[in-house]
């Protein structure tokens, strides 16, 4: 049995006060101690090794994985993406542009391949659109992320070699919606295998605010928010009978300040997940 511990958290750029709360991401990564951290909202000003998840990884013990959506001119040029902070090897890395409207801001899919004892872990790393009027497009995003996750473990399991498995794989992000809107739905409602699951509502305490009006950065036009929107989904075993994942704690991370400096205007989630032989 494979124990693994899952976070993700949206960076919201570098949004002031940004080394303050460069400071606290750090200490709580430190902290946490995960085997694989998903970022979205993250900057890539010079290219490679420049990102911010480059400067939270610095003296930790992870590889990095960026993928960019977008290019920013404000606050300086730069790329806009998902990154992954990784313990593992990475064995493959692909940026997957996601369906978006013309004249909206692109989204993308992160999509590694971990080597993990004892096989490969398919990762997904992504960040929805936002707006509210754009629920339809969220809801294509979603629908292409499940096609795409369908499809990409069946290519997957052709091209690992026949002694090695494919195990179930895990979805993490911003997905900008609550867990009983059309989008969410979609991810949790697929009847084949491997189903996603919604890692807090099995094992995690309380509503999850992730998105909470306990935090100031999260206040909005002076509106008070409170949803769930981060995530991490985990599948259910690939082929009935092979390995299986078993969701065991799931709780919100970086949501402590220090001295009212919040990480984020997001709270992050940490998972953890058995992997049965």
């Amino acid at each position: 049995m494979t124990q693994l511990r899952l976070a993700s958290i949206n960076l919201w750029g570098n949004h002031a006060p940004w080394e303050e709360r460069k400071r606290l991401l750090m200490r709580e990564l430190r902290s946490l101690d995960a085997d694989v951290i998903a970022m979205q909202e993250v900057l890539r000003p010079q290219g490679a090794g420049t990102s911010q998840a480059d400067e939270l990884a610095r003296g930790l013990p992870y590889r990095v994985a960026f993928s960019c959506a977008t290019r920013l001119q404000r606050p300086f040029p730069s790329e806009f993406g998902n990154a992954l902070l990784t313990r593992f090897p990475v064995r493959e890395h692909q940026t997957v542009p996601l369906p978006v409207p013309d004249g909206t801001e692109p989204r993308c899919l992160l999509y590694v391949v971990l080597s993990v004892h004892p096989g490969l872990l398919p990762v997904f790393v992504t960040h929805l659109s936002w707006e509210p009027e754009l629920q339809a497009t969220r809801v294509a995003q979603t629908r292409f992320i499940s096609d795409f996750i369908a499809q990409e473990l069946r290519q997957l399991a052709t091209r690992a070699p026949s002694h090695v498995q494919v195990l179930p794989p895990v979805l993490l992000g911003d997905l900008n919606a609550s867990p009983d809107s059309p989008e969410v739905q979609q991810l949790l409602n697929q009847t084949e295998l491997p189903r996603l699951r919604d890692s807090f509502a099995l094992r995690g305490h309380g509503p999850g605010y992730t998105f909470s009006a306990t935090n100031p950065y999260a206040i909005k036009n002076g509106k008070e928010i409170n949803e769930r929107i981060d995530y991490i989904l985990v599948g259910s075993q690939i082929v009935e009978g092979q390995e299986s994942a078993e969701v065991t704690e799931s709780k919100l991370v970086f949501n402590q300040p220090d001295n009212g400096v919040f990480a984020s205007d997001h709270f992050g989630i940490c998972t953890e997940i058995k992997i049965k032989l």
